[in-house]
């Protein structure tokens, strides 16, 4: 009796392990043949946005500037000037130079420039130690030309002219300390007897 009751209790217990089995292969298979269900991901966090980093500004020298204009005296070039009976003398060049007293009267700076097609010229100090409107003079250096390259004013080119301040204007670069002129202009004259230069 007693076996015949395990026996039965056997069977019971297999047939139950038999059809648990079946079910989860049955859940398996199922859930193998549905499609995973969608999950919302977030987008990564943009970084801060922050303003750009300015670049760094660069450190304004001080600056002394010198100008003037070279004329070719007595021809009626481009740009002719008849009050004084001049033109704007292109591509000659004025030369800056200032001197110190002590250990003597040397030179202290020098610095040529050519001029424009204006005859403009420009000349730049950034040593302002160096720099003195008593000391420093404006020279004749060099014609473009041998039809107008007499030394008119100064006659002598070994003569420098003095220096006059002007006023300088807001529209001045940066860093302008000052700016000078020749008190008088400066000419160049047709040598005797050459006829004026026709192509400037």
């Amino acid at each position: 009796m007693v076996s015949v009751s395990f026996k039965i209790h056997g069977a019971g217990v297999t047939t139950v392990a038999v059809l648990l089995l079946g079910s989860l292969l049955l859940f398996s298979d199922a859930s193998m043949d549905e499609p995973a269900a969608y999950k919302h991901v977030a987008p990564a966090p943009s970084p801060l946005s922050y303003p750009p980093t300015p670049a760094p500004s660069k450190p304004i020298h001080p600056v002394i500037i010198v100008q003037g204009i070279v004329y070719c005296k007595s021809c009626k070039l481009r740009g002719y000037n008849a009050g004084m009976d001049a033109s704007p003398l292109p591509n000659a060049t004025a030369k800056l130079v200032c001197y110190g007293s002590k250990g003597g009267y040397r030179v202290l700076n020098m610095t040529s420039t050519a001029t424009d097609e204006n005859g403009y010229f420009l000349a730049m100090v950034y040593d302002l130690a160096m720099f003195s409107r008593r000391s420093c003079r404006v020279y004749l250096r060099t014609s473009p030309t041998p039809l107008c390259d007499a030394p008119f004013l100064p006659a002598d080119a070994s003569l420098g002219i003095v220096l006059k301040r002007e006023e300088v204007k807001p529209s001045s670069p940066e860093g302008v300390r000052g700016v000078y002129s020749a008190r008088t202009a400066l000419m160049y004259a047709p040598r005797k007897g050459a006829k004026c230069p026709a192509y400037y």
